[in-house]
Parts: structure tokens; C-alpha cells; sequence
């Protein structure tokens, strides 16, 4: 393991900045920020691989960063000036990191009864990041996201997912035909399999659909809600019951309810 150190503003500290800033250097490189002890923690046990690790050459590291350093390839300390300037929080956290992309796992064989969530073109970060987080805490085995949709590894979004980014599958639709190759496969493997969808428009209620069968839930943009692709190809579509002249919940809320009606249903 190497260590670097940076005491200015040089060309690798502005290369780290990109990476958490540029979605395009990201993308070029293969790698990502990562901020936040339960992320890195989940990260290294997840089996994701640690590009380097940085951390401020004037502070003293605990046992439990000092234990997870050998992880990385290079390690660079910073002065506390350059860490503020990294970290998205006022208590600098003692440990960053650059993880590399992996490829992801289409989760979708073996499954004795697989639960699968579809996000239509997500736009705001924090819901993208709590909606992994749910995924996860509710039993969701893959995660689907698609279209013009935020970057699924900007630091915020892997910050709000309290280190569920690093723990559920997901997987990118490029195109229409993608999402139908994979439908056809599910429904070869999975009898009675369901995609239900939800829309304001409908006239069922989430507690009033068949949940105890193979299912994918599709949730819309935050705005549009589904697109007409994706409510076209549902099975049906339902709501969430709420009071009158209520419109409508924030996208994250209103998907962690219908997945824990989902666990709910399967319980019984």
C-alpha cells in the first residue's frame, strides 16, 4: 500500500473532487466517492474493491480505520483545509474513500420468490438513496432503474442509502427491449409472475393486490410518475389509500409503504 501526501490543491486532489463531482470523470475512470463509516464498511464487506482510502495526515485515526487501510491500493493524507473541501459534512468524516465500479449481477435465478422494484427515471438523489435503503431493509433482490435518471453513483445518493447501495443488486435499462428480455425470462422461471404498477390514476388499492406472488413494483418519476411505456406493460396498477385532498407522497415515502405492504402480505 502506498501513501501520498497532498498538502495543496494539486492535480490528484482535484482528480478525487472530480470523481465525487463529475459524473463523466466518474464514469471514465470507473471509480466513486464514497463518504461515511457504514458506506465503507459495507463497501469492504460486500466485497467491493477500495481504489484508495483519504484521510487527514493531521488527525489521529481510530483502531477501526487503521484496521481497514490495508483494503486500499493507495492511501492519500490530506491537510484538514483540503478534507473540509472534500467531505459533505461539517464533522469531517476520519475516512474517505474511491471504490471502483463492478459489474452487477442480473439477481433473478434461484429465487424461491423473488420481489424486484423498477425506478422510472428517478431525478432527486435523496429519494434515489432512500429508495435503495428501503429496498434493502424490505427484501427487495434487485433494483431496477431507468432513462434520464440522476447517477446512481453520486456521492449523495450513496450517502442517503446508509450503505444498502453496496448490499442490493441493481441494474441500468437501456432500452425498451432490455426491460422485455428480462420480463420474458422472469415469467419463464416464476409461475404467476406479477409487475404492478403504481399510479395516482388508478382505481385499486396496494392492500387490495395479490402480493404473495413473484412480483415487480414499478415506481415513477417524482414529477411524471410512470412513464406510458411502463403503465402500458403493468398488470394493473394500484394507490396507496390517503386521506381526501391529499395528492400525493413523496416518491421514497410512498415506496417504502407499498414494499412494506408487500412484506406484510408475505407474512401472513
Amino acid at each position: 500500500m502506498k501513501t501520498i501526501n497532498i498538502g495543496k490543491e494539486n492535480s490528484t486532489f482535484q482528480e478525487i473532487l472530480a470523481l465525487k463531482n463529475n459524473k463523466t470523470k466518474r464514469f471514465a475512470n470507473k471509480k466513486f466517492f464514497v463518504e461515511g463509516v457504514q458506506n465503507i464498511k459495507d463497501a469492504i464487506s460486500n466485497n467491493w474493491e477500495i481504489s484508495s482510502f483519504i484521510f487527514c495526515s493531521q488527525s489521529k485515526l481510530s483502531a477501526w480505520a487503521k484496521s481497514v487501510l490495508k483494503y486500499a491500493q493507495t492511501c492519500y493524507e490530506l491537510t484538514d483545509e483540503l478534507m473540509q473541501k472534500l467531505s459533505d459534512k461539517e464533522d469531517v468524516s476520519e475516512l474517505l474513500a474511491i471504490v471502483k465500479m463492478k459489474e452487477q449481477p442480473l439477481n433473478i435465478d434461484k429465487l424461491k420468490n423473488p420481489l424486484l422494484l423498477l425506478f422510472d427515471r428517478p431525478s432527486k438523489k435523496g429519494n434515489l438513496g432512500t429508495i435503495i435503503r428501503s429496498a434493502d431493509a424490505l427484501h427487495v433482490d434487485q433494483i431496477f432503474f431507468t432513462g434520464h435518471s440522476v447517477d446512481i453513483y453520486d456521492h449523495t445518493v450513496i450517502t442517503s442509502s446508509m450503505g444498502s447501495f453496496f448490499k442490493v443488486p441493481f441494474k441500468f435499462i437501456e432500452k425498451n427491449e432490455d426491460f422485455e428480455q428480462i420480463i420474458k425470462l422472469l415469467k419463464s422461471k416464476y409461475k404467476n409472475f406479477q409487475i404492478v404498477g403504481t399510479s395516482l390514476q388508478a382505481t385499486k388499492f396496494i392492500d387490495e393486490c395479490d402480493f404473495k406472488k413473484p412480483t415487480l413494483l414499478l415506481v415513477g418519476n417524482e414529477a411524471k410518475g410512470l412513464s406510458n411505456y411502463y403503465n402500458s406493460i403493468a398488470d394493473e396498477l394500484a394507490k396507496i389509500d390517503m386521506k381526501e385532498n391529499i395528492d400525493s407522497l413523496n416518491v421514497a415515502n410512498a415506496t417504502s409503504i407499498c414494499l412494506y405492504e408487500i412484506n406484510r402480505q408475505r407474512k401472513i
